[in-house]
């Protein structure tokens, strides 16, 4: 007898948790969608363009429960997971300051484009929405252009791939730009929230949730709220003056443009500019800005001031080399002199890109139209040499 009234004692408390779980569910249900659905109205006039499947968090969990395979990107931590019998990107929000309902929303409006991590789905009974993606055997552009280890690493950086990839992540910007009732800025730009399909080669850009959208019929907003973003990318305007436009998105662009183009990591090209000019970061600011953990957000611990300004540019001028030479070498062992002017092309788009002022930056389109000339050259020198 004792043994069967302990047994109901369990049955009773395993109900009680499974209701309270229950329970606790179905409030995340209720907040989260009333979020994503006030986010669609806003971004979209609620016209969603790419209908998403909903999952339960018993999916979710089910779909995870034996997966070793994880992708780690900055403050993104994606599992492989399988549902319906297909594999999928399983991602858990990791950053309070992340606003990952609006990222639901403005990825699912963006999901038939080839160069957007295609969104399947979401669950929302999790305290944050969990956002389900099609599997992609990705790689961050961080990664590949800063862990060596990677076997298709040569292949994935040659120099057309280079361009591509540029063009393709400044494609998926213009349509965030112009294609929404309002543009929306993206604010955090980066190599860590672009991967590449190591299949098919193609970039894909992810992580919208610091995105926000310029109000209506205006040009630019005034962020009372504080800098988002990661210290680098940031563009001037931005940092000192809380001012986002267009041409914010412009700049971390420009600054993910010159490390694919030269191959390094930003604090190598802060480091070098340094010299003699001292940058007010913590002693770990390396992996603050590039590895282990990202500064997603700048806040008042970091003096802007202090922070260089177009240093890019210095960078050049202090490098006092040639155009080529600032370029990854593995570029000019890959094709030399024949691409001379293609790189001198692309150096003087990172320049105005990276210019101090906004006003003084190319628009998106027209950086996204400058790169596909010079792609369109380099194939065409590409199809000469083969004749």
């Amino acid at each position: 007898m004792p043994f069967f009234m302990g047994l109901k004692r369990k049955i009773v408390l395993f109900s009680y948790a499974s209701a309270a779980r229950r329970k606790k569910e179905k409030d995340c249900y209720l907040k989260n969608g009333s979020c994503v659905l006030e986010e669609l109205l806003a971004l979209c006039d609620g016209n969603c363009r790419i209908p998403i499947r909903y999952f339960t968090a018993t999916e979710i969990h089910d779909a995870i429960k034996h997966s070793k395979t994880k992708m780690d990107l900055a403050m993104v931590s994606m599992a492989m997971g399988s549902l319906d019998n297909r594999l999928v990107l399983v991602r858990f929000n990791t950053c309070t300051t992340f606003n990952i309902h609006r990222d639901v929303a403005i990825t699912a409006q963006m999901s038939h484009l080839k160069n957007v991590l295609r969104l399947v789905g979401c669950c929302l009974e999790f305290e944050d929405p969990v956002m389900v993606y099609e599997y992609a055997e990705g790689i961050s552009v961080f990664d590949l252009l800063f862990k060596k280890d990677n076997l298709n690493r040569k292949s994935l950086l040659s120099w057309g791939n280079r361009l591509r990839v540029a063009r393709e992540v400044a494609s998926a910007i213009v349509f965030l730009h112009t294609e929404f009732t309002t543009a929306i800025i993206h604010r955090n730009i980066k190599p860590h929230n672009v991967i590449i399909d190591q299949k098919s080669g193609t970039a894909k850009i992810l992580n919208f949730a610091l995105s926000i959208p310029l109000p209506p019929g205006e040009l630019e907003l005034l962020d009372h709220d504080g800098v988002r973003g990661t210290v680098g990318y940031i563009a001037p305007e931005y940092m000192h003056q809380l001012t986002i436009t267009q041409k914010t998105d412009v700049y971390s662009f420009g600054i993910l443009l010159f490390q694919l183009f030269t191959g390094k990591d930003l604090y190598d090209i802060m480091k070098r500019v340094d010299s003699k000019e001292r940058i007010d970061f913590e002693l770990d600011a390396k992996s603050n800005t590039e590895e282990d953990n990202p500064m997603d957000r700048v806040d008042s611990t970091i003096d802007s001031k202090t922070l260089l300004i177009n240093f890019v540019d210095r960078y050049i001028k202090e490098s006092n080399v040639m155009d080529m030479d600032i370029a990854d070498p593995t570029i000019l062992e890959e094709r030399g002199i024949e691409i001379q002017q293609q790189l001198k092309d692309c150096l003087n788009l990172i320049k105005k890109c990276t210019a101090d002022k906004g006003d003084d930056r190319p628009y998106i389109i027209h950086v996204a139209r400058e790169l596909g000339r010079i792609e369109k050259c380099f194939c065409a020198l590409s199809t000469l040499g083969q004749n």
